[in-house]
């Protein structure tokens, strides 16, 4: 009780900070997309392969749109990151993603903006810490994913009392920059956040005041908004670093790195964002190949090589950049050994064909 208490004192204090930080930074001027292919992009474009983990409170109960409220669902015996980064250098992959906060809420650190985190779980560890450290004792470049959410087609307060209960005194909004800001300070420079469901996000939070958020903290990291399942022929959310496809590869005409957007020109490189696993019974639904699915279940299973590979020699015929390979660890953030030889001699398919 005197630990929940703490921590509500602590939630307070810190959107008091909060507040007269918005206060300062309000009357600082806004960032922009770059409108050429600066040393930032070159340097992205430059990775060609990267790796989703999707690894969150979803691993445990075992579904793809997490609703889970209970923190002590997330009950690793311990997570084994070393292996795979191991896994990650063999296979070629230059950077990774991690699911810090998914559908349900739950984070992955111990967030000051809420109880519905790892410092309320068994485990207890800093899971986003001991992943930013894996990567980077193995020159991996850390990358963070956060799910959007707040508004009427997505909001955890529905169907979680602890976040119910939080957002009696503060926004989604705010609860979101909050979680954001302590990503992008607390972990030294991460390479890229991954943003999805702006569909989902509390509709008084506009895509530029994350944007901005972020890269006052860091000019270097990439910002991205999740396009969706398309081509890239539509930017959907902007401003947004690079385009991408959910599941999807450039036109047959190919990827246009130059986009007009409000009348002016910007230099948007792609990423093809692929599922590895395949599992009929629970189907995404959306993916190139039957079955696809983000998680990792017990009758779940690594896609054929050849099959995959298939469609990321399209996307980099078509213009695409980069592939990032969405992977599914078990409950120790460690691979089935097929899946780790698989993610291995697909990453050699696509090296040996640079």
């Amino acid at each position: 009780m005197a630990k929940i208490k703490l921590k509500r004192l602590s939630v307070l204090l810190f959107f008091g900070l909060l507040f007269f930080y918005n206060l300062v930074v309000l009357s600082q001027v806004t960032y922009s997309v770059a409108n050429y292919k600066n040393d930032m992009l070159s340097e992205w474009e430059s990775l060609r392969f990267g790796a989703f983990v999707h690894f969150n409170d979803n691993t445990f109960i075992e579904q793809e749109i997490s609703k889970n409220s209970d923190p002590n669902i997330f009950n690793p015996h311990f997570i084994d990151f070393d292996s795979m980064m191991v896994v990650f250098q063999n296979a070629g992959i230059r950077y990774a993603v991690l699911t810090a906060r998914h559908t349900s809420g739950f984070c992955l650190w111990d967030s000051k903006v809420t109880m519905f985190d790892v410092a309320y779980s068994p485990y207890r560890n800093d899971v986003v810490q001991l992943f930013v450290e894996a990567c980077r004792k193995y020159n991996i470049k850390p990358c963070i994913y956060y799910c959007l959410w707040g508004n009427k087609d997505w909001n955890p307060a529905e169907w979680n009392p602890i976040i119910r209960n939080e957002l009696k005194t503060v926004t989604s909004k705010s609860v979101i920059l909050a979680q954001l800001k302590e990503l992008s300070e607390n972990y030294g420079d991460i390479f890229e956040f991954w943003i999805d469901m702006q569909c989902w996000a509390d509709t008084t939070l506009q895509q530029q005041e994350v944007y901005d958020l972020l890269k006052r903290i860091n000019p270097k990291t990439i910002v991205h908004f999740n396009q969706q399942v398309q081509d890239g022929a539509t930017i959907k959310y902007f401003p947004t670093d690079i385009t991408n496809g959910e599941e999807r590869i450039p036109p047959v005409t190919g990827h246009k790195s130059f986009y007009m957007i409000h009348e002016n020109s910007y230099y948007l490189p792609f990423e093809t964002e692929l599922t590895s696993q395949r599992c009929d019974q629970r189907s995404l639904g959306h993916g190139l190949m039957n079955g696809s699915v983000w998680f990792t279940y017990n009758n779940s299973h690594f896609y054929h090589v050849d099959s995959l590979y298939t469609y990321i020699k399209k996307c980099y015929e078509r213009g695409g950049s980069n592939i990032l390979l969405s992977t599914a660890p078990d409950k120790t953030g460690a691979y089935k050994k097929a899946d780790a030889d698989s993610v291995i001699k697909l990453g050699k398919l696509i090296w040996g064909s640079k």
